[in-house]
């Protein structure tokens, strides 16, 4: 069979291999023009893998006779990028399938129960505690003070009852704190048993809070101003400043320093007609506090004294509110934490 086209001059001293390659290109090309034409590319380098297999190239039609198919020489260059493939669309995996997994969640009734046989006691007296909680060896049980500060520690079981007494300065609630480690979780449970008044209010009707103490009779002063009062309770060796011009704060205290022999005005100051110099203790707190001064005004008559009362509901001061008996027969309220103050006008006690 002769070939239907000559080999170029350049192309027969290209070996044995270039030779074999055309005859076999030539017999296709007689065979018919039906025939698929061999594609000879460069191998893909070793390392590079298509992640996706290319569909197959649709046919071709047959070459002309007369085009012939040079054989490519063995290249001795690193082979560069791998021949691009014809597009297809990318198609995104499936997204992950997520399973939802629940948290370890803490058993909510790990302690079980913490609680005393006590409706409610007098302080001072005894209390029966009892208790249970799951998954723990070792439990502790603390008094707390109404700031949760741990005042005391009893190391105990898991399950188990203990009989733990009050304390008599205690008021309204006695405050006891359950705590246990169960793996790496702390919990805790805190038990408010209810308590007593023990000591009664001299007037009534008497304030949510119980008493901290009885109430103490005690020698008292109380002058009146433009702006305000004045009250001196002995007991407590203060004097009380009462403003009454809206402002802030309602009142303060300051302690009594006047000591027999000390002047007891400054003739100096000279008040308007009508109007009075505190003297002594009300004079040395007014002389000595030009915001006093200011506030207060000048007196309206002299000061008077008298015998009152005083009580309060917190054994702390700067936490307490004061109750004391004015002259004319009403209880003055002065709240420590907001500096504010009432007049309750109530029938007190009698003593």
């Amino acid at each position: 069979m002769q070939p239907a086209y000559r080999v170029p001059r350049r192309l027969r001293m290209r070996g044995a291999l270039g030779v074999a390659f055309l005859v076999a290109g030539a017999l296709l090309a007689a065979c018919g023009g039906e025939a698929q034409p061999v594609i000879v590319t460069v191998a893909p380098s070793a390392t590079w893998t298509p992640s996706i297999t290319p569909t197959e190239p649709p046919a071709a039609a047959a070459l002309p006779t007369a085009t012939a198919w040079p054989t490519r020489p063995p290249s001795t260059r690193t082979p560069g990028a791998p021949p691009a493939f014809p597009l297809v669309p990318t198609i995104p995996p499936p997204p992950e399938t997520l399973t939802a997994t629940a948290a370890p969640t803490f058993v909510a009734a790990a302690i079980e129960y913490f609680t005393t046989d006590s409706a409610s006691v007098a302080p001072g007296e005894n209390v029966t505690l009892f208790w249970r909680v799951n998954g723990a060896d070792r439990a502790r049980i603390y008094r707390v003070d109404e700031d949760g500060e741990r005042l005391f520690r009893w190391d105990v079981m898991g399950t188990g009852q203990l009989t733990v007494g009050t304390r008599a300065a205690d008021r309204d609630v006695a405050r006891f704190l359950l705590t246990a480690q169960i793996g790496q979780t702390e919990v805790e449970q805190l038990l408010q048993i209810p308590l007593r008044c023990p000591d009664l209010w001299f007037f009534d009707p008497p304030p949510d809070a119980c008493a901290a103490a009885p109430a103490q009779i005690t020698m008292q002063a109380e002058q009146t101003f433009e702006r305000g009062r004045m009250v001196w309770v002995a007991s407590l060796d203060r004097v009380y400043v009462i403003f009454e011009d809206g402002l802030r704060p309602g009142w303060a205290q300051y302690p009594d320093e006047f000591n027999e022999g000390d002047p007891e005005r400054d003739d100096s100051l000279v008040p308007p007609p009508g109007l009075e110099q505190p003297i002594r203790g009300f004079g040395l707190v007014w002389r000595n506090n030009p915001r006093v001064r200011e506030r207060l005004g000048w007196a309206l008559s002299p000061e008077v004294p008298y015998e009152g009362m005083v009580q309060s509901d917190a054994a702390e001061p700067s936490v307490a509110t004061l109750y004391l008996r004015t002259r004319d027969g009403g209880i003055l309220a002065l709240n420590a934490q907001t500096n504010e103050w009432d007049v309750l006008y109530a029938a007190p006690n009698a003593e």
